[in-house]
C-alpha cells in the first residue's frame, strides 16, 4: 500500500524535533496500516508536552481496525 497523503499538525513545542516526530509518527502510521487498520477520518492526539515517540503510539494505537482489533 502506498500513502498518497499524510498531513501532520504537530505543536510549535516541537518545532526543534519536527521533521524525528513526524517521520516517527509515519512509521507508525505505516505499521498500522500494514497490519489492517483502516482509518474513518482524521486521528486526533492531543500532545499534552509528550516527544515525538510517545506519540507515535498514540497516533498508531488510535486507528481503527488491524489484526487486534483496535
Amino acid at each position: 500500500m502506498k500513502l498518497k497523503r499524510l498531513t501532520l499538525k504537530l505543536p510549535a513545542s516541537m518545532a526543534n524535533t519536527a521533521p524525528h516526530d513526524a517521520r516517527a509518527i509515519a512509521q507508525a502510521v505505516g505499521e498500522a496500516l500494514a497490519k489492517g487498520a483502516s482509518p474513518d477520518g482524521p486521528v486526533h492526539i492531543n500532545s499534552h508536552g509528550q516527544n515525538g515517540s510517545v506519540l507515535a503510539s498514540q497516533v498508531g494505537a488510535g486507528l481503527k481496525g488491524g489484526r487486534h482489533g483496535h
